[in-house]
């Protein structure tokens, strides 16, 4: 079974995993979360949905595809403080935090990364989100 990284693409540093989102997996063959992380080095936070595929076709799509979305310090600050589920790092959680954060997560724009070359590394023209507390419960938004 593979393994796959969370380093900061930015700084290919190790980045503080705040909130695991959503998370089908890891199997053999199939790996799917949506994660928060923050990186202490850059000073920024990212919303990052990842799916590895490994049933697919070759030439029909990668295998492995990871869309991302920046946060800011203070969004990842309001998201720590907010986050209404005593155990965010539970990704298959059916708490309503956990489902909100989900269910709000997907409809935020994120930019897919390439899977190689420097725009993979770079912040430029990747997409942004902000955290909200609505009702009790942290939610995603694009900015």
């Amino acid at each position: 079974m593979r393994t796959w990284s969370d380093l900061c693409l930015i700084c290919s540093g190790q980045q503080e995993f705040v909130v695991n989102v959503h998370e089908a997996g890891p199997y053999e063959r199939s790996h799917d979360y949506t994660r928060v992380l923050f990186c202490a080095a850059c000073s920024v936070g990212e919303l990052r949905a990842f799916s590895y595929d490994g049933f697919v076709v070759f030439g029909e799509e990668d295998e492995v595809m990871v869309w991302s979305s920046i946060l800011s310090a203070s969004d990842v600050e309001r998201l720590r403080t907010g986050f209404a589920c005593t155990v965010p790092l539970a990704g298959g959680c059916e708490c309503p935090q956990h489902v909100r954060a989900y269910d709000t997560s997907v409809r935020v724009n994120k930019t897919r990364l390439p899977e190689h070359g420097p725009d993979r590394h770079s912040p430029a023209g990747r997409s942004t989100a902000t955290v909200l507390v609505a009702g009790g419960l942290a939610e995603f938004a694009s900015s």
